[in-house]
C-alpha cells in the first residue's frame, strides 16, 4: 500500500478582545481508494479565511485551488479540494493551511448609510474621530461619550457574532484593552462593526442572533482601555494580521447625511 505523509501547520491570528474558542476551526483529510478530500470544518459564529497550500508528490489536485476559501461560522464538511490518487503507483502528501478571522473577500458599501448608534432625542459628543491622535491613530474609529448604562442601538443591521460582556474592569491604559465588553455585528457586505466599552452584562443580544438597523442591543459602560464611559464604534474587516477600517457616512439629520466630525455633538434620529 503507498504510504502516506502529512503535516499541518496553524496560525491563528488573534483579533482585537476575540473571545478564546479552543478547537472551534479544522481542517482534516478522508480518503477513499480513489481520492483524498481535504475539509474544514467551523462551530464558531464568524466566517473564516483559510488559505491552504498542497506538497504533492504522484497526486494531482481534481481542481485548481483558489487563493483563499470563505468558511462560514457553524458549517461542517466544508469541502476545500479533492487529491486524485494515481492507480499502482506510489505517492505523498503534505497540507499546510492559515486562518483568520473574517472574510477576505469583504467589501465595504460605502454608500451605506448607518444609524446613530444611540437613541432618539440623545445628543452626546463625538470626543475623538477617525485617526484621532489619543488612541485612534491609523484607525478609522469613533468615541461617542456617554455615561454608563444609555442604550446602544445597531447603525447597521447583521448577525452577531461574538460577544463580550462579563468584565467590569476599565483603565485609562492599554494594560485594561483585554477587559473590554463588545458585541461585534457580521454585515451583508462581510464587514464587522464593533460596539465597545459595554458595562458588565450589558449585552441585550446574543451570538447568532439577526438584528435590524436601529436595534437596542447593548448598554453603554466604560470596561477595557477607557478613560471613562464612551462608546467605541468601528467597522473594519482583516486581511491577514491586517485590520483595515472604515469611514462610515451617518444620517446626521434628516436632511443631512455625511461623515462625523470630532469635537461636535450629534443628536440621535
Amino acid at each position: 500500500m503507498p504510504k502516506l505523509f502529512y503535516s499541518l501547520s496553524l496560525l491563528l491570528l488573534s483579533i482585537l478582545q476575540a473571545t478564546a474558542q479552543e478547537d472551534f476551526f479544522k481542517v482534516y483529510y478522508e480518503q477513499t481508494d480513489t481520492t483524498i478530500s481535504i475539509y474544514a470544518d467551523n462551530s464558531g459564529f464568524m466566517p473564516v479565511s483559510v488559505t491552504l497550500t498542497l506538497d504533492l508528490k504522484g497526486l494531482k489536485p481534481a481542481q485548481e485551488p483558489p487563493e483563499y476559501y470563505i468558511i462560514e461560522g457553524k458549517t461542517a464538511t466544508n469541502k476545500l479540494i479533492d487529491l486524485v490518487i494515481p492507480e499502482g503507483r506510489s505517492w505523498n502528501f503534505k497540507y499546510h493551511y492559515n486562518y483568520y478571522l473574517g472574510k477576505a473577500n469583504a467589501v465595504h458599501n460605502d454608500d451605506f448609510v448607518y444609524q446613530l448608534p444611540f437613541e432618539v432625542d440623545k445628543t452626546w459628543p463625538l470626543t475623538q474621530g477617525y485617526n484621532g491622535r489619543s488612541t485612534h491613530m491609523g484607525e478609522n474609529a469613533l468615541d461617542f461619550t456617554m455615561p454608563s448604562g444609555e442604550k446602544i442601538l445597531a447603525a447597521r443591521g447583521g448577525k452577531v457574532v461574538a460577544i463580550k460582556e462579563d468584565s467590569d474592569r476599565g483603565c485609562p491604559s492599554p494594560s485594561c484593552n483585554d477587559y473590554g465588553n463588545y458585541i461585534r455585528i457580521l454585515h451583508d457586505d462581510g464587514t464587522l462593526a464593533d460596539y465597545l466599552h459595554l458595562q458588565q452584562n450589558g449585552a441585550l443580544v446574543n451570538p447568532g442572533d439577526e438584528v435590524e438597523k436601529g436595534q437596542h442591543i447593548a448598554l453603554s459602560g466604560g470596561t477595557g482601555w477607557a478613560s471613562g464611559p464612551h462608546l467605541h464604534f468601528m467597522v473594519y474587516k482583516y486581511e491577514g494580521s491586517k485590520r483595515i477600517s472604515y469611514e462610515t457616512k451617518f444620517q446626521i439629520n434628516p436632511r443631512e447625511i455625511g461623515y462625523l466630525e470630532e469635537g461636535k455633538r450629534y443628536k440621535g434620529n
